[in-house]
């Protein structure tokens, strides 16, 4: 029988939150490139594939400090996507603004919450 479940801070939640919502836009922009055949299938499934996987071991890993550091690198190769396509950028640029929210407002909520 599992133990008791830890609480997770602010932190932690809003940045999963951020992660989720990365892995639904890694999963709309490869139906996306898929549909407009501009790479082969298998390229799209694998990059698709591999890009979940990164997210999915972030969203694992965010709770701890050398995890959020892993999610800013994450980040910054996500706005890499502006030398890909434009439009895949700005994408990114928004799930980037949700991540720099969680980043900021999160501490400020768990200085809150231990007062």
């Amino acid at each position: 029988m599992a133990g008791p479940r830890r609480d997770k801070s602010a932190t932690e939640s809003l940045l999963q939150i951020a992660v989720a919502l990365e892995i639904a836009l890694v999963f709309f922009g490869a139906l996306a490139l898929n549909g407009l055949r501009l790479y082969p299938g298998v390229v799209v499934l694998v990059g698709s594939l591999a890009a979940t996987a990164v997210l999915l071991v972030l969203y694992r890993v965010v709770a701890y400090p050398a995890g959020r550091i892993f999610g800013h690198l994450v980040q910054v190769a996500l706005l890499a996507t502006f030398f890909w396509d434009v439009v895949m950028g700005i994408s990114a640029l928004v799930m980037v603004g949700f991540w720099v929210f969680g980043a900021i407002r999160g501490p400020q909520l768990d200085g809150l919450a231990s007062d």
